[in-house]
């Protein structure tokens, strides 16, 4: 979710937050003499393998940290830029651990004037864990690979969620390494309380959010499939019933993460759009067959219970500053906006949908769409065509879009499809010249 750098954005005092760790990390190393050998041989590289050794791993904590779900921080920043944060912190965490391998060992050969082939095994043979901080290393870069944009894309959702799980491994084995040849914990009692501190707050968190609320949610609500009713060509809406569903502060446009308790399904998290405004005993998602998975949803019998977590997600009212509104929707992506209509603006011009579908079939809702139109005045327009296309011709380009809500410049726009959809549309609203804290987007993938 994009929010105005003028406005008081809670990223901005996380990334302080961060910093300011990041910056008693090194304080520490420098407060033990980190500089104290600069000018021995190989000096400038061991220092720099220590250091690069140490913001690795406080990196890898931190990106921990950012997808750990914690409700407050989700909340505040977003799901999705989160996850953006984490993808990145991730690939640093690689390349500053690879760089303290790389200098640590070097530094040590030049010291001790032996090859670094040497060097390594020397390590490897006489230094307490350094061949487990070795193999995790090794699945930490592996994920760094898996997570690339060319290898994630042949990854389904499943695999590449349990090759990230190697990353806990990966940590707990450099923790290891850590306690045993660390000078931060061999020489510094301040230093050794201070990362155990760090550890300790990951792993409470992980505990919490990850494992406690999930527990807590499903045990508290008892979800079960209320019925299946389908809506368009391959999309069903799901009901889902429970116990005080108005009690898990659920709001329309954010997603939960569901599992259906299935043979197929139980172990599989999809993340799916609320795209009905909650009841106090009913809640709704639609689904597009989009794979063996959603296909099977569509099948799904009547009181198979449900597995849910969160809710989560920033695409809300709650980030809207004018009265006015636009709905843009590229395919699926109507549900999560569908369920804003609940709460948009009773008023005749106040909210404006244009919603692009390939072909008619495609439409979903049609008769609450029809409902919300004649019955609350908003203007539903259908845009029947190809994918995205050429600015100047294509139905949401800045000529038409200009055309279609001529006082776009008054309005919040929330706009929810393919990325690519939402990355041209996004484009071209800026050259519209409407402010990023009118641009509302939430993805689920980076």
């Amino acid at each position: 979710m994009q929010v105005s750098r003028q406005e008081a954005d809670p990223a901005w005092n996380v990334a302080v937050v961060i910093a300011a760790n990041a910056a008693v990390t090194i304080g520490l190393w420098l407060r033990h003499g980190g500089l104290g050998n600069l000018a021995a041989p190989g000096g400038l590289l061991t220092a720099t393998g220590q250091l690069t050794g140490l913001l690795g791993a406080y990196a890898a904590l931190v990106g921990i940290l950012l997808m750990s779900r914690i409700g407050w921080l989700e909340r505040a920043i977003g799901f999705d830029r989160l996850a953006l944060w984490h993808r990145w912190t991730g690939f640093a965490t690689v390349w500053l651990l690879v760089a303290h391998t790389v200098f640590i060992t070097w530094g040590y050969a030049v010291g001790d004037r032996r090859s670094i082939a040497a060097q390594l095994g020397d390590f490897i043979r006489h230094y307490p864990d350094v061949l487990m901080a070795i193999v995790g290393l090794g699945l930490l870069v592996g994920i760094g690979v898996m997570s690339a944009r060319a290898a994630r894309a042949r990854l389904s959702r499943e695999t590449w969620y349990a090759l990230h799980l190697y990353a806990y491994v990966a940590v707990t084995l450099g923790f290891a390494h850590q306690l045993a040849v660390g000078t931060d914990f061999s020489s510094d009692r301040v230093a050794r309380v201070w990362w155990v501190a760090l550890y300790a707050a990951v792993l409470a968190a992980i505990l919490a959010w990850r494992v406690g609320r999930p527990i807590a949610f499903n045990l508290r609500h008892q979800l079960r499939v209320h019925a299946v009713q389908p809506e368009a060509a391959g999309v069903v809406s799901i009901y889902v019933t429970g116990r005080n569903l108005d009690a898990t502060g659920a709001e329309p446009g954010q997603f939960f993460l569901w599992r259906f308790v299935t043979p197929w399904g139980w172990w599989k998290a999809h993340p799916f759009s609320l795209s009905a405004a909650p009841r106090p005993n009913l809640l709704r998602i639609t689904v597009k067959a989009l794979g063996d998975d959603t296909a099977r949803m569509a099948h799904v019998r009547p009181g198979t219970r449900v597995l849910a977590e969160g809710p989560y997600g920033t695409f809300t009212v709650r980030r809207r500053r004018h009265r006015r509104v636009v709905l843009i929707a590229g395919g699926i992506g109507i549900t999560p906006l569908r369920a804003l209509l609940d709460e948009l603006p009773r008023g005749t011009g106040d909210v404006t949908l244009l919603y692009r579908v390939v072909n008619e079939d495609d439409v979903a809702f049609r008769k609450e769409l029809d409902a919300f139109a004649a019955q609350r005045g908003v203007e539903v327009r259908v845009l029947v065509g190809a994918e995205i296309g050429d600015d100047r011709t294509d139905q949401l380009g800045v000529p038409a879009l200009r055309k279609l809500v001529p006082d776009l410049i008054q309005r919040d726009v929330y706009v929810c499809g393919p990325p690519a959809m939402v990355d041209a549309v996004r484009g071209r609203l800026r050259r519209l010249h409407i402010p990023d804290n009118q641009i509302h987007f939430e993805r689920f993938a980076y």
